[in-house]
Parts: structure tokens; C-alpha cells; sequence
């Protein structure tokens, strides 16, 4: 039985067994689809951040040994701008249910955000495959964000997609506290 072998310049028949051994691994352990929802982006953060990997099913995405939950975002590293600043990201809480009327919208979101202490949004780099750092933002920060965008998103009768959804990004936090991990 082959594992995953890992290297810089894979054949593309080396490439797909290790995405399906990788599938296999995630199938057999309960995490669901490494491919499906940042699953697997989800692993790796909840690995650096002294977290375990919960089951899948729409609660929290990491758990501790201490049984405090976490939620994890991930995105990509864009770099800097000429001038040396480090651009914006993004980080999308996208694909939430839609209730019907804004009064059971706000509880069921604020429930959604607030069921975990922290969130922690991750930055990686594609290209050489590290992690940039984590913003560990506290779950009232995330709400006082978020809420305004998932209003505009319940609001809006136009969206071809019924449930809810918005971004939050770097440039959000000005002026906000939460901690920076530099992995």
C-alpha cells in the first residue's frame, strides 16, 4: 500500500495517487473531503494552532485539549505593493443559511460567530507552501465586522445565490484589537 511521497516534481501519475491517497486518509479518519470547503487548509491551521480537526457538519472547525473551539480562515498571500505594504486580504463567511426575517437572520448569525472565542485568519503562501501569519480576532470583532455585510447580503433580493454571505478583510481590523501569529 502506497502513502503519500511528497516532491518538488511529481509526475502527474505521482500527483494523483497522493491526492487520492490523501482523500483516502481524510475519508478514513471522519474529516470529510480534503478538496471540499478549505478542508484541508482547515487541517493545517487547526495542526499550527494547537487544535484538533473536528468532524464535519457545520459547527466548529478546530477544537483544543482543553475544549475551547476555533474557527479558520485561510487565503492566499498577495504580496506587497510597490511601496513595501503589505496588501489587503480577504477572508469570505460565505454560504449561510438564510432565515426569514431579519430579527431570526441576527440571532442565528450572531450564534454562528459568537459560538467560538476566536477566529483565526491564516495567510499562506502558495507559491514556496508556508504559512505568513494568523490574525487570532476575537469572535465580537468578527460580529461588529461581519453583521453590516451579512445584512447588505440578507437585504439584497438581486443575489442569485439565496443564502447569505460576506468578507471580511485585513484592512477591516484598523483600529480593532486581536493578535497576530508570525508563523
Amino acid at each position: 500500500e502506497k502513502g503519500i511521497l511528497m516532491s518538488e516534481n511529481m509526475t502527474d501519475q505521482e500527483l494523483t495517487e497522493n491526492l487520492l491517497s490523501l482523500l483516502k486518509e481524510f475519508n478514513g479518519r471522519g474529516l470529510g473531503n480534503p478538496f471540499n470547503y478549505n478542508r484541508a487548509f482547515e487541517y493545517l491551521q487547526a495542526s499550527l494552532l494547537g487544535f484538533h480537526l473536528t468532524k464535519v457538519g457545520g459547527g466548529s472547525d478546530g477544537v483544543n485539549d482543553e475544549g475551547i473551539t476555533a474557527e479558520f480562515k485561510a487565503t492566499v498571500y498577495k504580496g506587497t505593493t510597490k511601496k513595501g505594504i503589505e496588501k489587503t486580504h480577504s477572508f469570505s463567511y460565505n454560504g449561510t443559511s438564510r432565515k426569514d426575517n431579519l430579527e431570526e437572520q441576527e440571532k442565528y448569525c450572531r450564534q454562528k460567530i459568537m459560538r467560538d472565542p476566536f477566529h483565526y485568519w491564516t495567510i499562506i503562501n502558495y507559491d514556496n507552501g508556508t504559512f505568513v501569519k494568523t490574525f487570532k480576532v476575537p469572535a465580537e470583532t468578527v460580529w461588529k465586522l461581519l453583521w453590516p455585510k451579512w445584512k447588505n447580503s440578507f437585504d439584497n433580493p438581486y443575489a442569485s445565490d439565496p443564502r447569505i454571505g460576506g468578507s471580511v478583510s485585513t484592512k477591516d481590523l484598523e483600529g480593532e484589537e486581536f493578535e497576530v501569529i508570525i508563523h
